[in-house]
């Protein structure tokens, strides 16, 4: 019984850091909000890392969750740095596609300068992830926030008293 737990606490050791590392992830950098004729906007910049995909990502197709999507999570405008094109898809996302093979994403790089326009909302996303051949190589949902969450100065007796 003894050697029986010990190998499942082997196993578990050393299957579970594995599942727990992303591959590839798309990270908010910032988020710009402003108003324009009474109506608030949000331009959401990112960057996306290949930790250790097995190839690089040369596109990547944002798809709004829920679909249909939700008004304020509808992409309004895309945009990039240069080695990349990007367009709006029916679905109410973006999808970004590489220049040329130079200017994928190799497995251990990151590239910055992505970013799309919302009517601001918390908004999730389903990203594909795609290889040179148009294959999807990973599927991860991602989330981004439409502004920055205010600080609120407090003490630590008034914090206790949210959670009696």
């Amino acid at each position: 019984m003894f050697s029986r737990s010990l190998l499942l606490v082997a196993l578990a050791l050393i299957v579970l850091p594995g599942l727990a590392q992303a591959e590839v992830s798309a990270r908010q950098d910032s988020c710009v909000a402003w108003q324009e004729d009474g109506t608030t906007f949000a331009r959401i910049y990112f960057s996306v890392i290949n930790f250790s995909l097995p190839a690089p990502v040369c596109d990547l197709h944002f798809i709004p969750e829920p679909q249909p999507p939700l008004a304020e999570c509808t992409m309004i405008e895309s945009g990039q740095d240069p080695g990349w094109s990007s367009v709006l898809n029916p679905l109410g996302g973006a999808d970004w596609f590489a220049n040329t093979p130079n200017d994928c994403i190799a497995p251990g790089t990151v590239w910055t300068g992505f970013n799309f326009l919302l009517d601001p909302g918390f908004c999730c996303y389903v990203v594909q992830y795609t290889d040179a051949t148009g294959a999807v190589i990973a599927e991860v949902e991602e989330c981004f926030c439409d502004k920055p969450v205010q600080n609120e100065q407090t003490t630590w007796g008034q914090l206790k008293g949210i959670y009696r």
